[in-house]
């Protein structure tokens, strides 16, 4: 006998799209997007561009990811005996380090002691949850080469940070097998980035394809936003008009004020530079 499928699925499905209904995108640029190839995104980042909404398979995947890394830091603090600060105790909320009044921003998954002969080293600790084939990558190629994207995070984070030296860990999904390594910061990798965080802020940013039928904007989050304008509030901050300033907020260079938030007449929606 064949059985039907329910009506229940869609209802879930439906649920995540409700869900992502509400979200705002985040208005700074953020570690976790400095391993994208575009400066455009990191510049639509910054002004609070909306994400196209990831399907709920995706979307379902990622809260997978935010879980497992609660069961990992569990696993260090009461299986390894390990110290780790998963939150910062002067505030009680996840690690961040700030840049511009906010303006960049980086979050940590924590800070982990790791002991040797010469005493505790603190160090970043960063979490991460793979399919076999992407842990496979990690075990064989390590973090730079496997997962340049991450490899960036750290670097971010670190640069922001001060930190020198970074924990990263990762959780196999599909039979629970661990691996870690120790990442060095990189001068030069956080010299480049600050380069292309300084074109997003300066208005410089270019779009790292031709045309939003290429590869690597077929996988990103503002290719709507950035090829179309889709969803786009006429806010200050998605205004062409509108610069970054050093404190947080923003300023209105067609009327040399600052900008109230709310967008005038003379609203123009910014648009990266095309190749």
């Amino acid at each position: 006998m064949t059985m039907e499928p329910t009506f229940v699925l869609d209802r879930i499905d439906a649920g995540y799209f409700a869900d992502q209904d509400k979200r705002k995108a985040r208005a700074y640029i953020g570690a976790s997007g400095i391993g994208s190839p575009c400066d455009a995104y990191l510049a639509y980042s910054l002004r609070g561009f909306p994400d196209t909404p990831p399907e709920p398979r995706l979307a379902r995947i990622f809260q997978l990811g935010h879980r497992i890394e609660t069961l990992v830091v569990a696993d260090l603090k009461r299986k390894a005996q390990m110290t780790v600060w998963d939150r910062d105790p002067e505030t009680g909320q996840q690690w961040t380090y700030e840049l511009l009044g906010g303006h960049i921003k980086t979050h940590m998954d924590g800070q982990i002691a790791l002991d040797d002969r010469d005493g505790a080293e603190v160090l970043i600790l960063e979490v991460k949850s793979m399919n076999k084939a992407s842990w496979n990558k990690f075990v064989k190629h390590g973090i730079q080469k496997s997962h340049p994207g991450y490899y960036e995070q750290l670097q971010m984070m670190m640069g922001m940070s001060g930190f020198r030296r970074a924990y990263f860990i990762a959780y196999c999904k599909n039979d629970s097998s661990y691996h870690d390594e120790i990442v060095e910061f990189d001068q030069l990798v956080w010299s480049e980035q600050c380069s292309r965080i300084e074109r997003a802020l300066n208005g410089d940013a270019e779009k790292v394809a031709a045309s939003v039928d290429d590869w690597r904007c077929r996988s990103c989050f503002k290719r709507d936003a950035c090829w179309a304008s889709a969803g786009v509030e006429a806010r200050c901050m998605t205004c062409a008009h509108a610069c970054p300033t050093e404190r947080g907020g923003w300023h209105c260079a067609r009327f040399d004020q600052p900008a109230p938030g709310e967008a005038c007449s003379a609203w123009r929606v910014y648009k990266a530079k095309e190749r």
